[in-house]
């Protein structure tokens, strides 16, 4: 054993010291990456069980789910930044570097992003705004800059969304202008098709059932859950009208009016079933809200 030592010890010029210390200062960084990744992981549960408890106090204190949802992905992303900065000043000092200068290093690339990088400041300035005045949360529906989604995350420097299509979004907090929040969520889509009779209200509830199948298919990102027929309408004037429900995202309405109205107009059309006064009304409004003006396309 000690010749074939002696030669590796020539070759590469280690000694059974030096092999040992630097085995303890590896053992030290992976002990140091481990316990970082562990306090994450307590940090993750424990802001967890606290958000989700149904314990007492806490059910009272966290009773607003998307605010406290909200919360903990902010103090989980700035644990993150503040563990992991620490972590990495402990095994650049295991690997022999000053950790004072580690610090000054950061003193200087402050300084560098004071100077050069606003838009990082500007970032978490506008994330703070939209989490403490409650402008939106995680969960709830909005429209940023065009882009209509799901919160998934407001973070200290970016908010990331999911659209209709299942894509991820992710969007600068400084480039958020402006946020159009949709409490309810979906929009709640009334169509009334004029019919000439109640004899035909079999055949009408059918056609409108195809044309509500063949959407959801075509569109199942947009038209949220598939059209529902639903009982025959009769106003005062004895005007009869099939009616059919549906959920879109909001702000896609033209799903409605450039696919399913002129759908139903040309099935309707084909199959011999008169729509009187070729009527037919949209309504759109909120789940739960009523009174909302009608379309007539």
């Amino acid at each position: 054993l000690n010749p074939a030592w002696e030669f590796i010890n020539d070759l590469f010029g280690i000694s059974t010291e030096d092999l040992s210390i630097k085995a303890l200062r590896i053992l030290a960084i992976v002990l140091i990456v481990a316990v970082a990744r562990l306090f994450m992981i307590l940090v993750q549960k424990v802001s967890h069980f606290l958000v989700y408890s149904n314990w007492g106090p806490l059910r009272y204190i966290f009773s607003n789910h998307q605010r406290s949802i909200t919360l903990q992905n902010l103090l989980i992303s700035l644990t993150k930044y503040v563990v992991y900065i620490m972590a990495m000043g402990y095994i650049l000092r295991e690997l022999g570097v000053d950790y004072r200068a580690y610090l000054a290093s950061l003193s200087l690339i402050g300084i560098a992003l004071g100077f050069g990088s606003q838009g990082l400041v500007q970032d978490v300035v506008t994330g703070f705004f939209i989490l403490f005045e409650n402008q939106f949360s995680v969960g709830d529906m909005v429209e940023i800059s065009g882009q209509v989604g799901v919160v998934e995350s407001i973070g200290l420097r970016t908010t990331r969304i999911h659209n209709y299509f299942g894509a991820s979004i992710v969007l600068q907090n400084r480039n958020i202008p402006m946020a159009i929040r949709y409490p309810k969520g979906a929009f709640e889509v009334v169509i009334d098709v004029a019919i000439p009779s109640t004899d035909a209200a079999v055949q009408a509830a059918t056609l409108l059932d195809r044309v509500g199948t063949e959407l959801h298919k075509q569109f199942r990102e947009i038209i949220m859950r598939k059209p529902q027929v639903k009982d025959l309408v009769e106003l005062e004037t004895s005007e009869l009208f099939a009616r059919l429900y549906c959920e879109i995202w909001p702000a896609q309405q033209w799903v409605i009016e450039a696919q399913m109205v002129p759908r139903i107009r040309e099935l309707f059309k084909r199959e011999g079933l008169e729509v009187p006064a070729d009527r037919i009304v949209v309504f759109y409004h909120l789940p739960e809200e009523r009174g909302v003006e009608p379309s007539i396309l």
